[in-house]
C-alpha cells in the first residue's frame, strides 16, 4: 500500500461502535476461514479453465475495505489520497480482469469451461460453457455478469462473447488433400527462396484454401514485402492449377523470456492501457538492456492529435513507474518508453 495512504489510514478515528463491529467481523472471519488467503499475482495466465478453480477467503479483507471506503466518505483528505492513486497502480494492486470475472461466475455457481482474452482484430473477453442446454440457459446471465465487472473497472474497450464449448477433433487430410498440401508447400518455399524473401514457415491448408507464409524480420521489412509475397504465392497456385487460394503473410515471432521482476509491471501496463478505448493501445511489450517499454497504438502519426495521445500514454506510465511500490521493483534502473503509431512512427 502506498505510504501516503497508510499515513492517512493511521489518522482515521473509527467510531467505537464501528470499531467493535469490525473486531467481531474479523474474529468471525478468522473462525470461519482457516485456510490462508491466496495472494493474487499479476502474472496470471491468459486462460483459466475449470480444472484450476481456487477457493479464496476474503473475510478479513472485506472488513478492511469497509473501513477504508467508509472512512473515505467522511474524510476529505482520505478521499483525495484515494483519487491520487495512479490508474495503473490500481490495476497492479488488483487481480486481472479475467480472474475477477472467472471468480465472480464460479462464486455464483456457474460452470465455466474456460475464459480468455483476444486482441486481434477486436478486443474481447471470451467465455466458454459446456453443454448445449446449459449454455442456452445461462449464456445471457453470464454475459451480463462479465459486462458488469468490466463496467465496474471502467474497461470500455472489450466486448464479451459467450460460446458453447465444443471438443476439438482434428481433421485428417485425405490422400488427395495431402498431396496438394505437400506440392504447394514445396513450390511456395522454392518461390520465396528464389525471390530471396526471409521466411521460416509455409503452411498450406487445403480445406480452407489458405497458404500461410511467416515472414522473418521487423515490422518495417514485413510491410515492405507483404503485397509482393501475396502476389508470388498466387503465381504459384495459379501455375499449378489450384485456383481460389488465399495467401496470408504473417509476421509472428516467438520469444522465450525468463520471467523477471518486470513481467508483473508490464502486465499491469498492458491490462490498464489495452482496456480503455481512450488510449487506443493495441499492444504492449518490453525489452531489457536497456529497459524499454514499447506501446503500439491504432493512431496514425498524421493525425494532429497523435503527439498528444503519445504524451498522455507516456505520462500515465511514468506516473505508475514512479510510485513507491514500482520504484522499489525497478531499483533505480533506467528505462525508456516508446509509443508507436499505427504506421510505426514514434509519437511521444
Amino acid at each position: 500500500m502506498d505510504n501516503k495512504i497508510r499515513q492517512e489510514l493511521d489518522k482515521i478515528e473509527i467510531p467505537e461502535d464501528l470499531h467493535n463491529r469490525v473486531i467481531l467481523g474479523m474474529q468471525k472471519a478468522k473462525n470461519e476461514n482457516s485456510s490462508p488467503v491466496l495472494n493474487n499475482s499479476s502474472s496470471n495466465k491468459k486462460t483459466w479453465s475449470k480444472r484450476k478453480k481456487r477457493i479464496v477467503s476474503w473475510g478479513t479483507v472485506a472488513v478492511l475495505m469497509i473501513i477504508f471506503f467508509s472512512s473515505a466518505l467522511v474524510s476529505p483528505t482520505m478521499a483525495k489520497v484515494i483519487s491520487s492513486i495512479p490508474y495503473l497502480g490500481s490495476v497492479f494492486q488488483s487481480k486481472s480482469i479475467m480472474t475477477v470475472i472467472y471468480e465472480e461466475l464460479v462464486d455464483k455457481g456457474y460452470e465455466i469451461e474456460g475464459i480468455g482474452i483476444g486482441y486481434d482484430p477486436q478486443k474481447k473477453i471470451m467465455i466458454s460453457i459446456k453443454g448445449s442446454d446449459y449454455y442456452k440457459e445461462v449464456k445471457n446471465e453470464v454475459k451480463k455478469i462479465a459486462v458488469n465487472k468490466l463496467n465496474e473497472k471502467g474497461y470500455d474497450a472489450y466486448t464479451v462473447e459467450v460460446d458453447e464449448f465444443k471438443e476439438r477433433t482434428d481433421y485428417v487430410l485425405n490422400e488427395e488433400e495431402n498431396a496438394e498440401k505437400q506440392l504447394l508447400e514445396q513450390k511456395v518455399e522454392e518461390k520465396m527462396m528464389q525471390l530471396d524473401y526471409k521466411f521460416d514457415m509455409v503452411q498450406v491448408d487445403p480445406t480452407e484454401n489458405a497458404i500461410f507464409i511467416n515472414i522473418v524480420g521487423d515490422k518495417k521489412y514485413f510491410q515492405s514485402i507483404e503485397k509482393k509475397v501475396e502476389k508470388a504465392g498466387l503465381e504459384v497456385t495459379n501455375a499449378n492449377h489450384y485456383k481460389d487460394y488465399r495467401i496470408i503473410p504473417t509476421n509472428t515471432r516467438v520469444e522465450f523470456r525468463v520471467a523477471d521482476n518486470i513481467a508483473p509491471v508490464e502486465s499491469a501496463i498492458a491490462e490498464g492501457l489495452l482496456s480503455k478505448k481512450e488510449y487506443k493501445v493495441t499492444g504492449v511489450s518490453y525489452k531489457r538492456e536497456p529497459l524499454t517499454f514499447i506501446i503500439s497504438t491504432s493512431e496514425l502519426s498524421s493525425n494532429p492529435q497523435s503527439k498528444q495521445l503519445g504524451a498522455e500514454i507516456e505520462g500515465v506510465i511514468v506516473e505508475f513507474l514512479k510510485s513507491d511500490e514500482i520504484a522499489d521493483i525497478l531499483a533505480n534502473e533506467e528505462y525508456s518508453i516508446i509509443v508507436n503509431s499505427k504506421d510505426n512512427k514514434k509519437i511521444n
